[in-house]
């Protein structure tokens, strides 16, 4: 695809998406304003608004970053390393921690380049964070069971 004068402008995760034709290059534009204006990360807008599947962003973002991808339906989240994160940032930005190894912990996010929550993290545990892409809707749903398993 040939990129265009506006497509230019666009950079990171916005741009692979237009490049691989997830999503058109006015819904991105559109889209990261609108997320800017509901403070909300704009993976999760994209996928919210269903202006893309979760699982196409998600291989995106993983191609794009390098990092790696996981399909959450694949494991068991383990409780036990999920309270190593303070519930208030789970909640706070949408993750979930899934293994920790040594002083190493991996934690599953639907934007990679969210590394504000990677760094509160990492102050908090005093651990070193690596982060996991995960889809967007299945990260949602396992941090819901992850908080409902740990009030319990």
């Amino acid at each position: 695809m040939v990129a265009t004068a506006s497509t230019v402008g666009l950079s990171g995760l916005p741009r692979r998406l237009v490049r691989d034709g997830i999503v058109e290059e006015t819904a991105i534009q559109e889209a990261q304003v609108a997320a800017k204006e509901e403070k909300t990360p704009l993976v999760a807008y994209l996928i919210k608004n269903e202006l893309a599947e979760s699982r196409d962003v998600a291989i995106a973002a993983s191609q794009e970053f390098g990092v790696p991808l996981l399909d959450l339906d694949a494991v068991e989240v383990d409780t036990e390393v999920v309270r190593t994160v303070n519930e208030e940032l789970l909640v706070k930005h949408r993750v979930l921690p899934l293994l920790k190894r040594g002083k190493k912990l991996f934690v599953g996010v639907s934007d990679p380049t969210n590394l504000q929550a990677l760094d509160e993290i990492k102050f908090q545990t005093g651990f070193s964070v690596d982060a996991i892409v995960v889809e967007q809707d299945k990260l949602e749903e396992s941090v819901a069971k992850a908080l409902e398993a740990m009030d319990t």
